[in-house]
């Protein structure tokens, strides 16, 4: 029992603070570097939209202000099917210049609406937006001048929060932050294997057309890329904005369906993940697969150190594990009473993020067992 305990306390470690320790290192003894130029290919922005009448206006608004050559940037905007608005907004542009309306009567998915507005992009680079990402002026130049170096085939953008007040800005931030300096490190290493679609962009010769039923459009395309022997690798000054969740249930619907995804590329692993890459592998399963079993690791500590309570002459080390675990299940559940009774979060929110964090992962795991989880996800709510 000692021997299980220590086991997946080791994992929980690693997971946590332990692979972000190592990537560190790997980084500072072979970092490799991109060979950055300022280029300006041809670009092809997509943006793909379901029920979005709140932002879509925005949004194109957004992308025809950016700073890119007219003559090189091609805006196309798919609506998948809404039920709102959506489609009557879309319309309003569809003789702005450089602006091109793919319109779809029925709800099909966002993998569908990648494809078909891929396979009419005529950019040399594909840069594929959520309908609720605002673009800094200079984040496509940001994003291509690594298509300067030629092993780069994928870049991902720098999704940030804008400070709203939402009761868990604090902890979503603070958790997009670690995932940046992760990936950032992996970056440095050779590639990253964490990419957000807010801003993904894509060699066109690279992109083949996503599985329909593929929950994660965004780890699939990372995926291609690095199968063919590219880089995918991570921009920090290309900036686009979105607001954070507007509670904890609004992003463990995120999460959860993010998590089902994983286990959809776990049961698919021999098809979609680049095998030839060994580095990349360990950093797939190090940043993202030991996570989703995050909620069996944490089980197998609290189990075994509860077990351990009965016995006589526990070690000092076991009950303070013990007594530590049910501290941070009363911190998160306090988070929790406080979030529905309206009261700031403060640090417990911290520890109810992720405590809701494994929640998900448990959730995705019998959404994507179950088949439950498809790829007409429910939309996390967000603050405006």
């Amino acid at each position: 029992m000692l021997l299980t305990l220590w086991l997946c306390l080791g994992l929980v470690c690693y997971v946590y603070i332990g692979y972000p320790i190592l990537i560190t290192v790997f980084a500072s003894l072979r970092r490799r570097r991109i060979n950055t130029a300022p280029i300006r290919p041809s670009v092809s922005l997509i943006v793909c939209a379901y029920n979005e009448e709140d932002i879509i206006g925005k949004k194109i608004g957004n992308c025809l202000r950016l700073n890119y050559p007219k003559n090189l940037l091609e805006i196309i905007v798919v609506n998948d099917g809404s039920t709102d608005k959506t489609a009557t907004i879309i319309n309003e542009y569809a003789n702005q210049p450089g602006v091109n309306i793919i319109q779809s009567s029925t709800r099909q998915g966002k993998a569908t609406a990648m494809n078909r507005a891929a396979a009419l992009a005529m950019g040399e680079i594909l840069v594929f937006s959520d309908a609720r990402a605002i673009y800094h002026a200079e984040s496509l130049d940001m994003l291509v001048r690594n298509m300067n170096d030629p092993e780069v085939g994928c870049v991902n953008g720098n999704r940030t929060l804008q400070k709203n007040k939402s009761p868990i800005f604090n902890s979503e931030n603070s958790y997009w932050s670690y995932e940046a300096y992760i990936k950032t490190k992996e970056t440095q290493c050779r590639s990253t294997i964490s990419v957000s679609g807010a801003m993904l962009a894509l060699r066109a010769s690279l992109f083949e057309p996503i599985p329909i039923d593929m929950i994660l459009d965004d780890a699939f395309l990372a995926m291609q890329a690095l199968r063919k022997g590219f880089r995918v690798v991570y921009e920090p000054a290309a900036l686009c904005f979105q607001n954070s969740a507007m509670s904890t249930r609004d992003e463990i619907l995120r999460r959860q369906r993010i998590a089902a995804g994983r286990f959809q590329l776990v049961a698919n692993a021999k098809k979609l993940w680049p095998w030839k890459d060994k580095l990349a592998i360990f950093q797939l399963v190090s940043h993202k697969i030991m996570r989703l079993f995050l909620p069996f690791f944490s089980a197998g500590v609290f189990v075994s150190s509860a077990v351990l309570m009965l016995y006589p002459n526990t070690p000092v080390i076991v009950a303070i594990l013990f007594w530590a675990q049910l501290a941070f299940g009363l911190l998160a559940v306090i988070g929790w009473v406080s979030e529905k009774i309206g009261w700031k979060l403060g640090v417990l929110g911290i520890w109810y993020y992720i405590a809701s964090g494994n929640f998900a992962s448990l959730s995705g795991l019998i959404r994507y067992s179950k088949g439950r989880q498809t790829v007409l996800w429910e939309k996390a709510r967000r603050m405006e």
